[in-house]
């Protein structure tokens, strides 16, 4: 398996549960390594479409071993989810 670290793009699909768990939304994501350990998410979009993003680019790190935001440096859900994809190797490369 060729390590995140050295790709510089690649798509990750996660589900997105959300607050009260009775909804969860099949998501997929473009990322990018920008630095070791910092990645870029843009494209943040219903798995089964190509284009039409839902949400603006994203920043995240693993830092203290959680996935926080890199303009707040704070967790959340989205942030979770998202690096718990691209922990567990969720990753298409392009």
């Amino acid at each position: 398996m060729v390590s995140m670290e050295s790709q510089k793009h690649h798509t990750i699909y996660f589900e997105y549960d959300v607050h009260d768990h009775s909804l969860k939304f099949p998501l997929k994501a473009d990322v990018q390594c920008t630095a070791p350990g910092m990645y870029t998410i843009t494209n943040i979009r219903l798995s089964g479409q190509d284009d039409g993003s839902l949400l603006p680019p994203i920043q995240l790190a693993k830092k203290n071993g959680h996935w926080v935001f890199l303009d707040n440096d704070k967790p959340s859900n989205l942030s979770t989810t998202i690096g718990s994809a691209i922990d567990e190797g969720g990753i298409h490369y392009l």
